[in-house]
């Protein structure tokens, strides 16, 4: 897995607190859920890559005031788009 740990931690708690809410709809939750436990194995696989690019880029201006998540958030923004365009594994 390329993300330090404190971006995997970032990534963790913002699927947790934002995408794995009941109020989402079952097939989004479930999808989270396993990129959740995916990311605790340290087991990714390419949809829950492709699922963290897609929760980072829609999370991410929501982190603006927080200069150190913002900062940790597009490292793994472009470590994630990195992995995913095969640059690193």
């Amino acid at each position: 897995m390329p993300y330090l740990p404190e971006e995997a931690a970032v990534i963790d708690g913002l699927i947790c607190d934002y995408l794995i809410s009941p109020r989402l709809e079952s097939g989004i939750r479930d999808g989270y859920r396993s990129v959740h436990e995916h990311l605790q194995s340290n087991d990714l696989t390419s949809a829950d890559y492709q699922r963290i690019l897609s929760a980072i880029d829609f999370l991410l201006p929501t982190r603006r005031d927080d200069p150190t998540e913002y900062r940790i958030m597009v490292s793994a923004l472009a470590k994630t788009s990195a992995v995913l365009s095969g640059v690193i594994e």
